[in-house]
C-alpha cells in the first residue's frame, strides 16, 4: 500500500531521512543505483533534489531522465520513500532531480 506524499510536505521527508539512492538505467536498461546525499530546493509545487554524482548516474541521466529516488525504511516497521522525477546536469558534477511524484510504501510482509 502506498501513501501519497504532497510536494509541500516532500522536503521534509527528505531531510528527515539523509542519503538516498538515485536509481537510474545504463545504455541495455539495467538499473544503476548510486547512494547520493541531497539537497532539497522548493519553490510552491516544484521540489528539486540537487546531488554530486559520479560518471556512471551523470551518463544515465543525460540519456535516459527518468529516475527514481528510494529512501528504506529507517526503523523496522516504517514506510519507504519513493520519488519518482526527471533528472538533468547542473554543471559536471551535479545531477538535479525535479520531483513528479512521491510516496511512502508499507515494509514487506514478515514471513
Amino acid at each position: 500500500m502506498s501513501i501519497s506524499v504532497e510536494m509541500a510536505e516532500l522536503p521534509a521527508e527528505i531531510v528527515a531521512r539523509g542519503p538516498g539512492f538515485l536509481l537510474s538505467s545504463v545504455m541495455d536498461s539495467r538499473p544503476h543505483a548510486a547512494h547520493l546525499t541531497f539537497e532539497v530546493a522548493a519553490q510552491g509545487e516544484q521540489v528539486e533534489l540537487r546531488a554530486a554524482a559520479g560518471r556512471t548516474a551523470r551518463a544515465n541521466c543525460s540519456a535516459r531522465p527518468a529516475v527514481t529516488v528510494l529512501w528504506p525504511a529507517v526503523e523496522a516497521g516504517g514506510n519507504s520513500l519513493i520519488v519518482d522525477g526527471e533528472a538533468r546536469l547542473d554543471g559536471d558534477e551535479y545531477v538535479i532531480v525535479t520531483a513528479v511524484n512521491a510516496v511512502l510504501h508499507r515494509p514487506a510482509p514478515v514471513a
